[in-house]
């Protein structure tokens, strides 16, 4: 049994039409309301203990599937289970033990804290109010949190203001391990800091995840980052997974176009010089999506087929899944 388990999810952002603009078509303006299809039919299955990593360009919507997963946003359709349980049939005690056992680190650390906490409040108001810890343990757990990602609990009474880019992350990885989670979703966790830094919190991870038994959703832009974090890489594109495969055989051969694209493109520690070209095209915009295989206007080896019919995901492989017409 997967621990997250995600069944044709999907999140559409509607521009509904306010006063005006029902005023305005009265008067023949011919207004009509707009959908952004964030999230598009997706399904995923992530294993207890296991890394996996999700990729794909800006826009793609990768940062809302993970915000769907943390139960920060609603889907606006598909089915969502945790640990066997579908998230729309479970008890209101159950759903409050999902929203602790699944916790998100965001992208910027310098926007994801409030400014005018305490580290300390920052950390320990959520355990605390949840009944995980009592007054009179407030302190010492704090202190144990802030040693558990490296800090020095001496600063747990400073401000977020005083504290570098990498010690803001670390507070907001202590924030997310207090309630005692027991998955993590990473979005583009380590993208605002410099490189020395970004080794030093991907690290950690790693150790949590030894020390204790999390399962990560790791979302982000950065290939290198994900060759070395996962177990599993999944590949979006506005809006659909479009291949889905262990990290080790995703980088020797990618499947689908796409992920071929990303990969040949991505910078490599060779000797000789070479030149970058970029995947042609823009994205289309997801107001308008393209028909059928949503990749095929800047796909190389698109057929009539993908302008009509959207592609199946499906296993080609033991472990491997792709959403090509080239797979037959």
């Amino acid at each position: 049994m997967a621990m997250l388990e995600l069944k044709d999810v999907s999140k559409r952002f509607v521009w509904k039409l306010d006063f005006a603009a029902k005023l305005a078509n009265l008067l023949g303006a011919g207004l009509k309301e707009r959908a952004v299809h964030a999230v598009d039919s997706v399904s995923l299955q992530i294993q207890q203990g296991e890394v996996v990593g999700l990729v794909g360009e800006s826009g793609c919507g990768k940062s809302t599937l993970g915000r769907i997963v943390a139960g920060i946003m609603d889907q606006s359709d598909g089915q969502i289970s945790f640990e066997g349980k579908d998230l729309a049939s479970m008890t209101p005690a159950e759903h409050k033990a999902y929203k602790l056992a699944v916790q998100m680190i965001f992208q910027d650390p310098y926007a994801s804290l409030n400014p005018r906490m305490r580290v300390e409040d920052i950390i320990g108001e959520a355990p605390l109010a949840h009944g995980l810890i009592t007054r009179s343990q407030f302190d010492s757990y704090v202190e144990e949190m802030l040693l558990q990602v490296g800090l020095d609990p001496r600063y747990k009474k400073r401000f977020p203001h005083q504290f570098s880019g990498g010690q803001r992350q670390r507070i907001g990885i202590a924030r997310a391990l207090a309630v005692k989670p027991r998955f993590i979703v990473c979005d583009e966790a380590v993208a605002a800091l410099d490189v020395s830094i970004q080794a030093q919190v991907l690290n950690l991870f790693m150790d949590l995840r030894e020390r204790l038994n999390l399962t990560y959703l790791f979302i982000s832009h950065n290939l290198a980052v994900v060759e070395h974090l996962s177990d599993r890489v999944v590949i979006m594109y506005l809006g659909r997974v479009v291949e889905s495969a262990p990290t080790e055989e995703l980088f020797k051969g990618a499947n689908h176009p796409y992920t071929q694209a990303l990969l040949a493109e991505a910078p490599k520690l060779v000797a000789k010089r070479r030149d970058y070209t970029p995947i042609s095209g823009e994205i289309p915009s997801p107001l308008e999506p393209p028909s059928g295989c949503h990749f095929h206007p800047r796909c190389p080896q698109a057929m009539a087929r993908c302008k009509t019919e959207k592609p199946a995901l499906r296993q080609i492989a033991p472990g491997r899944l792709s959403a090509c017409h080239l797979n037959g």
